[in-house]
């Protein structure tokens, strides 16, 4: 109030300054809390993951009826890669069989060439950033001799978006790495290329060329509790 002698603070004044003070402090820290502390992770969000993981399958099995590369493109975020070197939407589209004429390879085309992906089993955790981390194996299906293989595993990195759970990153470790037999995965290599009508087996006499020494990449329950990222640095 003001007096003859000036403005004078009153102690009722001063308790009032000092808990309003107190009080945006207070609310304050509390929206910093509420933005470090991830989001709950729900059933709700395990299943969207599971169904993102399906949905993988069928649009990279069916490049032209999905935007020709793109709509696989779309289920990672915008930063997000597969393997060690396809990162970004044009290299992830052209994972996904896009040619570069724009059009489909024919093993990402629905037809007697398609080669089928199958997710099984997949097992996902959540981090502490409020994102998650996951592992499946992976059945395949190639081509007109139907041959049916366990082609090892992924292990996936995950990321809550504005649409939805997509990929962060995701890792295939496969052929020589998952064990497979050298020959043989040097020859379903070639079969990706080059699909015969026999397939890949028909190849393993001129795959043998091309072997490279491998090595099992490693037990995937253990990568998935390690923290470690999905790809390797290079």
């Amino acid at each position: 109030m003001v007096t003859g002698r000036g403005i004078v603070v009153t102690w009722r004044t001063l308790c009032a300054a000092v808990v309003g003070a107190l009080a945006c402090y207070g609310a304050v820290a509390l929206v910093q809390a509420q933005q470090k502390t991830p989001t709950a992770f729900t059933a709700a969000d395990r299943l969207e993951i599971h169904e993102l993981l399906h949905r993988y399958m069928f649009v990279l099995d069916s490049c032209p009826d999905h935007g020709n590369g793109y709509e696989y493109a779309d289920l990672y975020t915008p930063d997000g890669q597969f393997g060690r070197t396809l990162k970004g939407r044009d290299a992830l589209a052209r994972a996904a069989g896009r040619t570069s004429d724009g059009d489909c390879s024919a093993i990402r085309k629905r037809g007697v060439l398609n080669q089928i992906h199958m997710n099984v089993a997949p097992i996902i955790e959540p981090t502490p950033d409020g994102n998650a981390r996951g592992i499946s194996y992976l059945m395949m299906v190639d081509g007109p001799a139907d041959e049916v293989y366990w082609n090892g595993w992924y292990q996936d990195v995950y990321a809550r978006t504005p649409n939805g759970w997509r990929f962060k990153s995701r890792n295939h470790v496969g052929g020589t790495g998952a064990g497979m037999p050298a020959e043989l995965s040097a020859a379903r290599f070639l079969w990706e290329r080059e699909p015969t009508a026999d397939g890949s087996r028909s190849l393993i006499p001129k795959a043998k060329a091309n072997v490279r020494p491998g090595s099992i990449g490693g037990d995937p329950l253990k990568w998935l509790t390690s923290g470690q990222p999905s790809v390797p640095a290079q």
